[in-house]
């Protein structure tokens, strides 16, 4: 699943698709909207773009950047859940290095 990243086609048509939606929506509220349009309009913007970029952001969740899973720290947990319960000598749960949990 980590090798297989959100297509590029699709990043492409949402960011299209969110550029046109942009450009038409003033069309679309000038009469009943007036002067308060561009305001308007920088806010529904402002929405879908920054939409845009958490789905950029979140298309690889495995990799090794500050909002990547922390798979290792995840394992370690359930390492750590399944040995107590064993009745082993569990490892210390891993922590972070320069604010980073990998």
């Amino acid at each position: 699943m980590a090798a297989t990243p959100l297509p590029f086609v699709y990043t492409l048509l949402v960011f299209r698709t969110t550029y046109l939606y942009c450009l038409l929506f003033p069309f679309s509220l000038m009469e009943g909207a007036g002067w308060m349009t561009p305001l308007f309009v920088a806010i529904v913007a402002y929405v879908f773009f920054g939409l845009a970029e958490v789905t950029e952001e979140l298309s690889n969740p495995f990799g090794e950047t500050v909002n990547g899973l922390p798979l290792d720290a995840m394992c370690r947990t359930i390492e750590i859940s399944l040995l107590t319960q064993m009745g082993e000598e569990a490892p210390a749960p891993l922590k972070p290095e320069g604010y980073y949990l990998s």
